[in-house]
Order: structure tokens, then sequence, then C-alpha cells
């Protein structure tokens, strides 16, 4: 019999913690589980049993909670929000990355995600709404906008000190490096910026030809630049070359799982955009072509034999 995984036993502990109603103890295990692994659990329990542990750690740890979510399956995922009312679908979107929460709000029902966006602050909204200005399945669409570069005339030190005062800063094994109009003219890797002089100018030790996507390049095509290349992030730029954004190998990992789920529920004849805010009718007209294809195929293979 193959050893238990940590996090079968984990699972095993969240169930058994569920049906003797601790709580407490139920709280201050998930609390302790990186968000991948909470995913995991969350995955292994029964519709019930996953919404009642969702609803407690929201309660406990609104932000885990999401980013948990945030790593479920679609389909999963949703279904956990499916009932709540915008107000809190709003204050929990404010939990994630503007990319993750611009994924999500994307899927809920057009009347909904409008009624979010007009709840959460100012600025968040339209973060996510600029995010979703941008076609679907594009690099725009998945990037963070919240990128730190530094300016060409900095020095090693004074991009260093720079680097020391932000909080922002999501990748910083690639630090880019802009004009005095934010257009993308280099990238210094932080190894670099620490073992040269602090006066060394960045335009004598950044790399001027490096890989970036556009936003409106697909992200599929994105994905395979990054592996291609074994990068942990490539930088987002527009039409004029200004940088507006960076997508990180945990957003290409999502891409490539997202691409493969789609190709499998093609084969079944399930439309891609199917999810669990779809209405019966709607799914409906979107299976009947796939279904009409395969019942025609299945008479005539049954009049051949």
């Amino acid at each position: 019999m193959p050893p238990l995984r940590r996090i079968d036993v984990v699972l095993d502990s969240v169930k058994r913690l569920q049906r003797i109603g601790a709580t407490a103890n139920l709280v201050n295990l998930l609390q302790k589980q990186h968000p991948a692994d909470l995913a995991e659990v969350l995955s292994g329990l029964s519709d019930a049993g996953r919404l009642s542990t969702f609803n407690t750690l929201v309660a406990q740890n609104s932000r885990l909670a999401m980013e948990a979510l945030s790593e479920l399956d679609a389909e999963i995922g949703d279904a956990l929000l499916a009932k709540r009312p915008p107000d809190e679908l709003a204050k929990l979107f404010l939990e994630l990355p503007t990319d993750d929460a611009a994924a999500l709000i994307d899927r809920l029902p057009d009347d909904v995600s409008a009624e979010v966006l007009a709840r959460m602050r100012r600025k968040d909204s339209g973060d996510v709404q600029h995010l979703l200005a941008y076609g679907d399945q594009t690099a725009g669409r998945i990037m963070n906008p919240e990128v730190f570069a530094l300016a060409e005339d900095l020095t090693a030190g004074e991009a260093i000190e720079a680097l020391q005062r932000s909080r922002e800063v999501e990748m910083v094994f690639y630090l880019y490096v802009v004009d005095e109009r934010r257009h993308l003219v280099g990238v210094v890797s932080l190894r670099r910026l620490l073992l040269v002089s602090p006066e060394t100018p960045l335009k004598r030790i950044m790399t001027s030809e490096l890989i970036k996507a556009r936003v409106d390049t697909d992200q599929e095509e994105v994905a395979q630049e990054v592996a291609n290349y074994n990068l942990l992030a490539i930088p987002v730029v527009d039409d004029e070359n200004k940088l507006v954004g960076i997508i990180t190998v945990d957003d290409v990992i999502d891409v490539i799982k997202d691409e493969a789920t789609e190709d499998i529920l093609r084969l079944a004849g399930v439309p891609a955009d199917e999810h669990v805010f779809t209405s019966p009718w709607e799914a409906w007209r979107k299976r009947l072509p796939w279904l009409g294809v395969n019942l025609v195929a299945a008479t005539l293979e049954a009049l051949v034999v």
C-alpha cells in the first residue's frame, strides 16, 4: 500500500473536523496551507462540504480563501461564487491581484459583473475594466498591470534603492527599464544589478533585445514563448511599445491548463465557454450542433455495420 500524501492527510483531517464541528481547529488547519494545496483539498470535498469549508475560511481569512479559489478549476470556483450577492463579491475580488480578479469577474453573468464593478472602489474597478477591455484570451486580458519598472537614466545603486522602496513588485527576477515616456527599452536581471558597481548606469548593463508580448498577442502564443525560452515572466507592451503589464509563469501555467481543458471539452462536444452560470437553454443551444453531428455519425456507422 503506497504511503499517504501529505495533502491526503490534510483532506482527511478537514473532513473529520467538519463532522465533529471543530470550526476553530478547522480554520487553524486551513490557514497553514498554501493556496494551491487548499484548492486540491477543496476539490476533494463534496459540494456541500466544499461550500461549507470555503465559507468558514472566507469568514476568517478572505484573502487566503480567494487565493485558493483562483487556483480551482473554473467550474468548481464559479459554483462557490454563484449565489453570493454583488456586494460580497466586490469585497472578495478586492482581495486578489487585478488580473486574477478580472478573470473571475469575466466569468460572471453580464448583469452581475456590472453590479460588482460598480461596487468596487473606483481605482480597483477601473483596473479590472481596463483588463476586460482587451480581447478574450489575449496577453492584455491575463497580464498584471502593476509592473515595476526602472528609469533608464538611473544608476545601479539608485535602481536598488527604488526597488527597496517599492512594495508592489510581483516579480523581481527581471527588472524592466523604460524611458521617460514609459517605452520599454531593456531589461536587467537582479543578479546583474547586484554584482556591478553602484555607480554603473543601467544603460550599460541592461539588455536591449528582449522577448515581449503585445496586448493583442494570443495567450497560447505567450505561453509558448515562455516555455520555449524558459522565462519566469514576459513584459506586455501596447501599440506604442509602452510597458503596460507583466505575465508571470504562474499565469502561463493557468493558460496551459485552460487550453488543455478546452481541447478535452471540444472532444466531448461541450463548448469551452459553458460554465455554471450558463442557463440550461443556452447550454442546450450550444451543444445542439455537436449532438446532431454525433447522432448522424452514429446512425451512419450503425447502417454500415
